[in-house]
């Protein structure tokens, strides 16, 4: 009788180990997932290839391109998140391929790939080591996913043990989305000019 209590015993403390092991181990994803540095808006962020920095937030009902005197407008069912920011290769030359936005829910926003022919559009650009360039990111997202939203930048979006940049860009409030946002080309300096309207 003792003998077959305390089998049933160690069964139970076994299964409860299992359980507990279960449920506090990493998975495969956890443990190959990027490296995340985190930084802020207005900061220099760093990893061993690349640096990146973000410096102006604008956050629009409609956004409109200008290029060679043409205007075209895109609309979007939520509100648009842009970008302006600046990249640099360190090492070699490279194009930062993946960019996406976290909302504090933990859904995930691809870069909208509506804007390949706008100049300095993220996935476009050529980076140089040594040559900031300024580029521009743009996001079709919910209005509920922009509080307290992060921006993640990586070199590739599958690149297990990769570092990523994590930049917190603050409280965004409704009140601060404008009606409209033009991209146009620019003749000297930045690629681009960027007026709110």
């Amino acid at each position: 009788m003792m003998s077959a209590f305390r089998t049933l015993l160690l069964c139970g403390l076994a299964l409860a180990a299992l359980y507990g092991m279960r449920n506090s181990t990493p998975g495969y994803g956890d443990i190959t997932a990027p490296i995340a540095i985190r930084g802020a808006v207005g900061e220099r962020v760093e990893t061993r290839d690349f640096a990146f920095g973000a410096a102006n937030v604008h956050l629009a009902r409609q956004l409109k391109v200008e290029s060679f005197g043409r205007v075209k407008d895109f609309s979007t069912s939520g509100i648009w998140l842009v970008i302006e920011g600046a990249a640099v290769a360190k090492t070699e030359t490279m194009t930062l391929m993946s960019a996406e936005w976290l909302a504090s829910n933990g859904l995930r926003y691809a870069l909208s790939q509506r804007f390949s022919t706008v100049p300095g559009y993220l996935p476009t650009e050529r980076l140089e080591p040594g040559l900031p360039r300024p580029v521009l990111l743009a996001f079709e997202l919910p209005e509920a996913a922009v509080d307290q939203g992060t921006l993640l930048v990586a070199r590739s979006r599958v690149s297990p043990l990769a570092e990523e940049l994590s930049i917190a860009l603050g409280d965004k409030k409704p009140a601060e989305i404008k009606p409209s946002v033009t991209i146009a080309r620019s003749g000297s300096g930045a690629p681009w000019t960027l007026a709110a309207h």
